[in-house]
């Protein structure tokens, strides 16, 4: 790759925690693509030798965006590994703090992370300086979208006071436990949270998807631009208590919809900072290792049947065969405004299945010892925790995130992740990559389960900020 130009975006901004994307240009188009973790965090290390039930408390400090999802990952591991079962009451209530979680970083994800990739917005901060270059909105729009960029913050906040209403406080609630539920159930919650996700619905059906709409009249080649590899994947969410889902469990490869099994799911470190593993989670260890001669990154390498998968809204979208417009970065952000519309309804109804004064936790376990596995629907994708518990302490500890799958290191094979390949092929005509960065964000990269140091020698060579 001497003979090609080669871009380096560092800080890559409005994401969750640090990324940094190596690309190389042949005549304005990107023909090689590299995407970084750069920071460590050993979360699943820090897990190690602790109480088995308190997974919850512990896994939902991996992220302030989504801790809901990894408490319900973590604690669907402990239960099945010791044999416990939930209350019905139990069940809709985590359905309901999920609800408000999913909502608020849908949100934000749109308004605040992905939107100013395409409209102009006021001269004032946060919007200065602005990237200048391929604005198609008129005077009239911008305005119009700026207003609701800053509603979007107070009706986020909505959706996470709904969240709170049964999870105690947001983020990192204390309602998610092994067992169930610690909230008891009566009018005053059920009232409190029925007007929050009331007025959070009437924006996303009203201003929302109208945006998006709107977006998609303006930028109508971003609907294809930057599609994955052809591969969906989806452990799905929201169970209800008679065993059916509203999110779809399954996976899709190269358009033939199947049953997901999990014993498929593999991941390896052959081009990551790890030390040589099991490639079966329930079996792997986390090692770090800087010096390993092909590594890049901290992300490893989640594959399903040995292939690379999308996770997120359009995956679940594809699954559940859905109407979706497009599998680029536009058709994301609509698959994903969709979903938040199908959460928030689904949320009004589960209201009306709680049953106060019944149970919402039962601690009761057929033993202390045994293996787990919780897969749960994130906001931004597919989650999985694998436990081993021996007498009621974690033994070991392995967790895929919805940003490993999409943004993983490449295997023994060299094949590029979802998010390196979508980029692939990218005509440039902006100098500070902002093509890419508008594919990138669509995904809603997330790198704070892998946090910790920055290596600043590596930082010398860096030339774009996007």
């Amino acid at each position: 790759m001497s003979n090609l130009e080669k871009k380096t975006i560092f800080p890559f901004t409005r994401i969750h925690n640090p990324m940094l994307v190596e690309a190389w240009l042949e005549d304005g188009e990107i023909k090689e693509a590299r995407i970084i973790d750069t920071l460590y965090r050993g979360f699943e290390q820090i897990l190690e030798g602790r109480p088995a039930m308190d997974m919850p408390y512990y896994t939902q400090r991996i992220c302030g965006v989504c801790s809901s999802a990894h408490g319900i990952a973590s604690a669907l591991a402990v239960e099945q590994a010791l044999g416990m079962r939930i209350p019905p009451n139990a069940q809709i209530i985590r359905n309901l703090i999920l609800a408000g979680d999913f909502i608020q970083n849908h949100l934000r994800h749109f308004y605040l992370l992905c939107l100013p990739d395409y409209f102009r917005g006021p001269d004032i901060a946060p919007f200065t300086p602005h990237v200048e270059g391929d604005i198609r909105l008129s005077p009239s729009e911008d305005e119009l979208l700026t207003q609701h960029y800053l509603q979007s913050i107070e009706i986020s906040r909505d959706a996470h006071a709904a969240f709170a209403v049964f999870g105690g406080k947001a983020p990192h609630g204390h309602g998610i436990v092994s067992g169930g539920c610690t909230i008891d159930i009566d009018a005053d919650k059920i009232n409190r949270y029925r007007g929050y996700m009331t007025k959070v619905l009437d924006f996303i059906k009203s201003i929302m998807i109208p945006d998006i709409e709107l977006l998609v009249q303006r930028y109508p080649e971003y609907v294809e631009l930057g599609k994955g590899n052809g591969n969906y994947f989806s452990v799905g969410a929201f169970s209800n208590p008679d065993g059916s889902s509203l999110i779809p469990y399954g996976v899709s490869l190269q358009g033939k919809v199947q049953d997901l099994d999990p014993q498929l799911i593999t991941e390896e470190v052959s081009t990551a900072w790890y030390k040589p593993t099991s490639p079966h989670p329930l079996e792997a260890r986390t090692e770090p290792d800087r010096s390993q001669p092909n590594g890049y990154t901290w992300v490893k390498a989640p594959r399903y049947q040995g292939q690379p998968v999308e996770v997120g809204s359009l995956a679940r979208a594809v699954i559940a065969k859905e109407k979706i417009i497009g599998h680029g970065a536009l058709g994301r952000l609509w698959a994903r405004a969709q979903e938040t519309r199908k959460i928030a309804e689904a949320a009004l109804s589960w209201l009306n299945s709680l049953n106060p004064g019944a149970e919402t936790l039962n601690t009761q376990m057929a033993q202390d010892s045994g293996e787990g596995i919780g897969f749960f629907e994130a906001m931004r994708g597919s989650l999985g925790h694998w436990v081993r518990i021996e007498k009621g302490r974690v033994k070991n500890y392995q967790i895929i995130t919805p940003s490993t799958f999409n943004f993983s290191s490449r295997d023994a094979a060299g094949t590029r992740s979802v998010g390196e390949s979508s980029i692939i092929g990218l005509k440039i005509e902006n100098p500070e990559l902002k093509e890419a960065g508008r594919i990138i964000r669509s995904f809603d990269p997330c790198f704070s389960c892998s946090v910790h140091l920055l290596d600043g020698e590596k930082l010398s060579t860096l030339n774009v900020r996007v």
